[in-house]
């Protein structure tokens, strides 16, 4: 009976420790984590604005 008891204790304290870990961990991920200044330039969103000009003469072509 002794020796459940030790490992129920065993097995909180461990969950508990390895939930702090995790927590501490993602809060100081997200407080050192940067964009640099080419990755902000490189990652622009996408217009949805359609040339139809050019889709136009893609379907005009001709293909021999």
């Amino acid at each position: 009976m002794d020796n459940d008891r030790d490992l129920l204790l065993i097995s909180v304290f461990t969950f508990f420790t390895v939930g702090l870990w995790i927590t501490f961990e993602l809060l100081k991920t997200s407080r050192t984590t940067t964009v640099s200044q080419s990755t902000q330039q490189i990652v622009v969103p996408l217009t949805a604005k359609i040339d139809v000009d050019t889709l136009t003469a893609m379907v005009n072509r001709k293909v021999f």
